[in-house]
């Protein structure tokens, strides 16, 4: 069956936690880069940029997986290797019983943003996959990490997980993708606007209603 909507494709998932841990990750990408457009391709949530994509997600009995694409597997493939990544020749695996590498996946977004900031077709050319294969083999330094901070902490404890929170207690105000859409802007651009007003947990709260 083939699914077009975010909550068809969360059905998809038996286990509480692991739809859960799927809902935060899309919260979070959502939040961080709003900028980015969420919609469902291939059975699955994929985020793009002025018409190309960016990475998508799908899910597994035993992990979850976060694609970019090809070229950025291989600029990637020496982190993902000191990370201790288990990845394959398109995507990255996320075993739902460790903790999800939010670093990762933000060099990879930022990596894909970078690399495609003048792509207009939505997949990039082959051309990106062998300049790819040619800076790893030439030596070239990979793609940096960013280790997350107390400051990025905050961040996701003022903003991710109330938003996480209200989808979860309020299922039905975000089933389709406009609508979940529509929560993730809303959510990062009343914080960005009112930040004094949502600095802690408890008014974050109060802001969305969840007290």
């Amino acid at each position: 069956m083939a699914i077009s909507t975010l909550d068809e494709f969360l059905a998809t998932i038996p286990d509480d936690d692991n739809r859960a841990r799927m809902v935060d990750v899309l919260v979070w990408v959502g939040l961080t880069y709003p900028e980015l457009e969420l919609r469902i391709a291939w059975n699955q949530p994929v985020f793009t940029h002025h018409g190309t994509y960016i990475i998508g997600f799908s899910a597994a009995s035993k992990h979850m997986t976060m694609a970019p694409e090809r070229a950025t597997m291989i600029r990637f493939e020496q982190v993902m290797r000191e990370r201790g990544t288990d990845f394959g020749t398109m995507l990255a695996r996320q075993p739902w019983t460790k903790s999800f590498d939010y670093e990762l996946l933000d060099a990879f977004i930022q990596h894909q943003l970078a690399e495609k900031q003048d792509i207009t077709s939505f997949w990039r050319p082959k051309e990106h996959e062998l300049a790819a294969a040619e800076a790893v083999a030439s030596g070239a330094r990979p793609p940096i990490v960013r280790e997350y901070t107390e400051d990025d902490e905050e961040w996701l404890r003022t903003t991710v997980l109330p938003a996480l929170e209200h989808y979860l207690a309020h299922p039905e105000s975000a089933h389709t993708l406009e609508e979940f859409d529509a929560l993730i802007k809303h959510t990062v651009h009343d914080y960005e606007e009112h930040p004094d007003e949502v600095s802690t947990l408890d008014e974050v709260k109060a802001e969305l209603g969840l007290d």
